[in-house]
């Protein structure tokens, strides 16, 4: 029986990549999105409503529901020193990224599935070092790794079957590049040639590494992966 995935931010970037790694290894992923294609589910993943008429959809066209992959997410602008992000955009980033992917997790663990259920939170390099010009980011990315440990506490505890694990790469090499890179210089060039000399690997994160990465967690990781953080950085903070 092929598994059934839920992936928000299905429609471009990671969660695009996702729907189509899952896809071809055998898995029915199902891409959600506030602006959904034809063949997938309308989801603001900060409205409860619309998680639990989205779980609700996927039963209905499936009959289960094996993983959900919240990669929905919202870069929020170049401007976010820790004296120029604006409040009214701090709360918009902590919106999508901490309570749109809270909601997801509460929806799957409260309906208390009698099967094992795989979460995957996508965070960020960003969450686990300091980003002085992605401060909102970077604080809702930190906050998706604290919840990523805390649901799968609650579950290891409780004995509800759902591991819950995060992936948090560096620098993708693709969708927002130059827009996170203009966090700290006018000129993409200069920036990416300033990161790459940061990173011990000296290449950026590609985009079906993350994919294949997040399969694993749904697909193939064992019973005992859970609370984990799997970065992807070409070992940027090592040194």
């Amino acid at each position: 029986m092929s598994p059934v995935v839920l992936v928000t931010g299905g429609g471009g970037g990671i969660g695009s990549a996702v729907v189509d790694t899952l896809a071809a290894a055998g898995a029915i992923a199902v891409a959600a999105s506030r602006k959904p294609a034809p063949d997938g589910i309308a989801l603001d993943v900060t409205k409860a409503e619309d998680w639990t008429r989205a779980v609700d959809e996927v039963l209905e066209r499936h009959g289960r529901l094996d993983a959900l992959v919240n990669a929905a997410g919202d870069l929020g602008g170049t401007e976010q020193g820790v004296l120029t992000a604006r409040p009214e955009q701090f709360l918009s980033i902590m919106e999508t990224h901490v309570v749109g992917t809270w909601l997801g997790c509460r929806e799957v663990v409260g309906r208390g599935f009698g099967h094992p259920v795989s979460i995957v939170n996508l965070a960020s390099t960003a969450g686990q070092l300091a980003t002085p010009g992605m401060v909102a980011y970077g604080a809702a990315k930190a906050a998706v790794l604290h919840l990523t440990k805390s649901v799968a506490l609650h579950c290891a505890r409780t004995g509800v079957p759902v591991r819950c694990n995060a992936v948090a790469p560096a620098l993708v090499d693709a969708g927002l590049r130059d827009e996170v890179l203009a966090t700290v210089s006018s000129s993409p060039e200069d920036a990416l040639a300033a990161y790459r000399s940061r990173v011990p690997l000296g290449r950026l994160v590609g985009v079906d590494e993350v994919a294949e990465t997040v399969a694993f967690l749904v697909l193939r990781a064992g019973d005992s992966l859970t609370g984990e953080v799997i970065t992807l950085s070409g070992g940027l903070g090592l040194a």
